[in-house]
């Protein structure tokens, strides 16, 4: 997929766009914009282009959660995690640059990205 990811520029933040809509999360009151996945290489790749391409800085990836920890969702569901867990973090520097390059489509992760920047 590699060459079809990094056809361009656009191809690269439609890809990254893509990411962080799916598993990316950006904090409600504080400047925090975290990519989280099970797949740890997948997220050293989206490191690299985030840097290669933009000049994002990210940190990690961290080990969120280990494989068998249980976790407590907001409906009362209790789930076993089986894989683990990993995230990046977008440095509160690089948010206006991905505001700029990236962005989301999803406006809830949008609008908390601009007050983030204010």
């Amino acid at each position: 997929m590699k060459p079809y990811i990094e056809y361009s520029e656009e191809t690269v933040a439609s890809f990254l766009r893509a990411m962080f809509d799916g598993d990316g999360f950006m904090h409600k009151s504080q400047r925090i914009l975290m990519l989280h996945n099970t797949n740890k290489e997948l997220l050293i790749y989206v490191k690299y282009l985030l840097k290669k391409y933009f000049g994002i800085e990210a940190t990690g990836p961290h080990l969120a959660r280990r494989k068998g920890s249980v976790i407590h969702s907001p409906n009362g569901k209790i789930y076993k995690i089986s894989q683990d867990y990993y995230y990046i973090y977008i440095r509160a520097k690089s948010l206006f640059d991905f505001y700029k390059h990236i962005g989301f489509t999803i406006r809830r992760k949008q609008r908390r990205l601009i007050k983030a920047i204010k």
